[in-house]
């Protein structure tokens, strides 16, 4: 398959969040059917099919081996499983590493310790039959077969937000368990990793010192800064979450305003994401 060239910066810009930071926001949209799927269970000369999950819901992702925001949701996707999967939620990893590549896929779902299903389609099948555009991505359907969301790029199953429309899609009351108490209580540099690669700050950002569109994040909470319009301020924890939140209110001198802002796709993130990210800059100066 050859995509069509994209003809536009408006194109390039969003497969570029796609493809090189692989984030879009999740997609609630109007519930469509489940298409019909099969592959081959990995480790195994059977084949599986979608249609064996009725009157479940289903969590399924697209995966390679390669791709490191595969390899940061994978323990989280197992959790999600060991929480629900006496509740009917299947989920289901389809992995698309080309030619044969069993051996290796199943060491390294071994060495991840997984247990949830996972399929094989080194022919990639799955993004012609689910219009996926690259990995990971996942879909989640109800216990009737209708997909209710579809996330292109890295989800966190762990988020407040995502564990409540799991939640939703098997049909049971929205209750903090622990592993979402964990994900609202506790800003960690991990959780706040996820986020700037879900959100595609480290587009803009650096972690290393580098140079970028915006300032690097590396030593951000070290002394003071000069804004644009001259003003002196301190890097402190509040000049983070004002940046974080308002990126065009306090412009460092050097770059330009409304680059940061539109470049920011999504829900407005929560007090509990900006703690995250804040957490997570203040460790790439430690």
């Amino acid at each position: 398959m050859n995509p069509a060239r994209p003809k536009t910066n408006a194109h390039r810009w969003v497969l570029m969040l796609i493809f090189t930071c692989g984030f879009a926001p999740a997609r609630a949209t109007e519930p469509r059917p489940l298409p019909d799927f099969n592959a081959r269970l990995l480790g195994s000369d059977g084949e599986v099919s979608i249609a064996g999950f009725s009157g479940q819901a289903i969590l399924i992702n697209t995966w390679t081996t390669w791709r490191p925001p595969c390899r940061e949701e994978m323990p989280d996707f197992e959790a999600i499983h060991q929480r629900y999967q006496d509740q009917d939620l299947a989920v289901v990893g389809v992995n698309i590493d080309e030619g044969q590549a069993d051996e290796a896929v199943a060491s390294y779902v071994q060495g991840m310790g997984i247990s949830f299903a996972i399929w094989r389609d080194p022919h990639n099948r799955f993004s012609k039959r689910f219009r996926s555009l690259g990995v990971p991505e996942t879909f989640l359907a109800d216990r009737n077969g209708m997909i209710i969301r579809h996330w292109q790029g890295p989800m966190d199953p762990n988020a407040p937000a995502n564990l409540e429309v799991i939640q939703t899609a098997l049909g049971i009351a929205a209750t903090p368990g622990p592993a979402q108490e964990t994900a609202v209580a506790e800003a960690t540099p991990k959780r706040g990793k996820r986020l700037a690669e879900q959100r595609g700050c480290l587009t803009c950002h650096s972690t290393d010192g580098s140079p970028g569109v915006g300032p690097t994040w590396k030593g951000l909470t070290d002394g003071e800064v000069t804004l644009a319009d001259g003003r002196r301020v301190a890097r402190d924890r509040a000049y983070l979450r004002r940046a974080i939140v308002d990126p065009d209110s306090e412009i460092v001198a050097g770059y330009a305003k409304g680059v940061m802002a539109g470049a920011m796709p999504g829900r407005p993130l929560s007090a509990n994401e900006v703690e995250a990210l804040v957490v997570f800059i203040e460790s790439l100066s430690n």
